[in-house]
């Protein structure tokens, strides 16, 4: 879909939104249940929803094409790592305050500009190493060294953002040569296979109302990621970063009304200044964006 020829522009934002909030009840699911159930246990049914959604949905109208990829190797890769950070945010969020923990998750952006020069031969500019400071910055100030974040469970939420800046790597290296929902699906069909094995050891019963939570995550999951996909068929994704950060608004939100708690000023100094980072990469790739089309319009005059 041409993009520039959409007559709806304002749908990309709207939907970028729309995925935030999805994110946002996943993330507040999660700790939620984390409070109650194994963490693997978690993971692997919100895995098992996502991939019989999928299915389900996709399956009659896109047949075995559904499960062909051009790179199983890459489709595996992808998986491992979205996998790694589901495991690591969920003992993130199991220690630590959901809003500072999502937070500190929004250090990808940044963390994927920190790598791409190494892995997809992207040159870094200026600017971009400026906003991966800010984002560093963010962190340690949430932390506040000597306060009560920092300690080693910190390592969870930033193990997660390093996890899924390569999952993000590996995404973009790909989207040319894979269809979205496909590559959804093994992301899926991975977490799924890999815990699997372990279930009958760590099963706990659930109450119906959280098993129907566990499934509706898995759910939330898919939508959110087909919203995001959607949301990029109608603006570019330079101009979509800065809706990204709605999500931080929506686990505030939720964090009050579920768990009673919201971030002190000093955290929210310092979630605004890694939302700034990512502003500030967002705002370079959009003028980029912008500059290209530009050119190009006056090269076809």
């Amino acid at each position: 879909m041409d993009i520039q020829g959409d007559a709806r522009p304002w749908l990309g934002p709207v939907l970028m939104c729309l995925a935030g909030l999805c994110f946002a009840m996943l993330d507040s699911a999660t700790k939620y249940l984390a409070a109650f159930y194994p963490l693997t246990q978690i993971v692997w049914g919100r895995y098992a929803a996502q991939t019989l959604l999928l299915a389900l949905v996709f399956a009659p109208r896109m047949g075995w094409s559904l499960f062909h990829a051009h790179s199983y190797p890459l489709q595996l890769l992808r998986g491992l790592c979205l996998f790694s950070a589901s495991i690591l945010v969920i003992n993130g969020f199991a220690r630590l305050p959901l809003t500072e923990t999502s937070a500190i998750l929004f250090l990808a952006p940044l963390i994927v500009t920190l790598l791409s020069g190494a892995l997809l031969k992207e040159k870094a500019r200026r600017m971009d190493w400026v906003a991966v400071c800010c984002g560093f910055a963010g962190v340690l100030i949430i932390a506040r060294p000597g306060g009560g974040l920092l300690t080693w469970a910190i390592l969870f939420p930033v193990g997660a953002a390093v996890c899924n800046a390569l999952y993000q790597i590996v995404t973009r290296s790909t989207r040319s040569s894979e269809h979205p929902v496909t590559s959804n699906l093994y992301t899926g069909m991975v977490g799924t296979a890999l815990l699997l094995p372990v279930m009958p050891a760590v099963w706990m019963p659930m109450l119906w109302t959280d098993l129907l939570l566990v499934g509706g995550s898995g759910c939330i999951a898919a939508v959110g990621h087909l919203v995001i996909t959607k949301a990029l068929s109608y603006s570019p994704a330079a101009a979509l970063g800065p809706y990204s950060y709605f999500q931080l608004v929506f686990v505030a939100a939720l964090s009050w009304m579920i768990f009673g708690t919201l971030p002190d000023a000093v955290s929210w100094i310092g979630i605004l200044v890694i939302a700034t980072g990512g502003l500030m990469i967002s705002v370079r790739r959009l003028l980029q964006y912008g500059s290209s089309k530009f050119h190009s319009r006056k090269r076809l005059r």
